[in-house]
């Protein structure tokens, strides 16, 4: 899943009240890591996944490396924005709908790993991803705003008078 683009990449979250799916896609949509991390830890597991992935050891790197942030705008998108905002200071951050993601994470997966073996003669529909598609969700956020930026019709965040 490893891929380089010289113009940035989107982080994109798919928070959760116990578990949060996180993202890195390119302007493509190609997707070049996802994680779960726990809720509770979300501060410093955002970090940790950023730094370990783009390869970078200060803000200063990330701020080279990470064009923007996307957030769906379920379970706890206040709380995680807030978070966000603490962690990753200055950052675009644009907040999607993220209604039937899931469905649409579960698609992605299989489409990044089909079935194997005698698994590809069972319906997908039959059968459950051997993973939880929280971090694919995240990528289905940031692909939901390209799209959306591609057509015009993105909703952005303003948070105290700044837009973000």
């Amino acid at each position: 899943m490893q891929h380089e683009t010289a113009e940035g990449y989107y982080l994109g979250i798919d928070p959760g009240r116990d578990k949060t799916g996180v993202a890195l896609v390119d302007k493509t949509g190609t997707v070049f890591a996802v994680q779960i991390v726990r809720t509770r830890a979300f501060s410093d597991s955002v970090l940790k996944f950023l730094y370990d992935q783009l390869q970078v050891s200060n803000p200063w790197g990330l701020r080279k490396k990470l064009k923007a942030i996307v957030i769906g705008d379920g379970t706890g998108s206040e709380e995680h924005i807030g978070w966000l905002q603490k962690v990753l200071p200055g950052f675009p951050l644009h907040v999607v709908d993220e209604k039937y993601s899931t469905e649409e994470a579960r698609a992605l997966y299989w489409e990044l790993f089909p079935p194997q073996g005698w698994r590809r003669l069972i319906p997908l529909g039959l059968q459950t991803p051997p993973e939880p598609l929280d971090g694919y969700a995240a990528v289905v956020q940031v692909r939901r705003f390209l799209q959306q930026e591609e057509t015009g019709t993105g909703k952005e965040l303003t948070i105290t008078g700044k837009r973000v």
